[in-house]
């Protein structure tokens, strides 16, 4: 999710069951035979009624179907998918709600240049 974030950064993630999904919403979500966990954006969302048998239709629960798009990325998720068309709630591990940003200094470029680099650190 570059440039709003980047490998190494700490996010706070927050999915609680009644909340929604919505457009510009950061989230984390993993597909089924993943290792990795992907950060993206949600593009767009779509609401679909359940069919089930003998349920008065006004009271159909949705579905929500989410698709989502890297900040980077010229096209949209659905390549990633691994062969779904969108993501449903179960594949969500949470939005964003937080971060802490990883910095990362290089100690040989602290060596020759001790005195800069304790200015550095102070500056940050």
């Amino acid at each position: 999710m570059e440039p709003a974030f980047y490998r190494g950064d700490i996010l706070f993630l927050a999915n609680p069951p009644g909340i929604r999904y919505q457009t510009g919403d950061i989230t984390v979500y993993k597909i089924p035979g993943a290792d990795i966990p992907i950060v993206h954006r949600v593009l767009e969302t779509h609401d679909v009624m359940l069919k089930k048998k003998q349920i008065d239709p006004s009271k159909l629960p949705l579905k929500q179907l989410i698709l989502t798009k890297g900040d980077n990325n010229f096209v949209d998720d659905i390549d990633l998918y691994d062969g779904l068309e969108w993501l449903e709630r179960k594949h969500m591990v949470g939005t964003v709600r937080g971060l802490v940003v990883f910095i990362f200094i290089r100690p040989s470029s602290l060596v020759p240049y001790s005195y800069l680099g304790s200015y550095r650190m102070l500056a940050m």
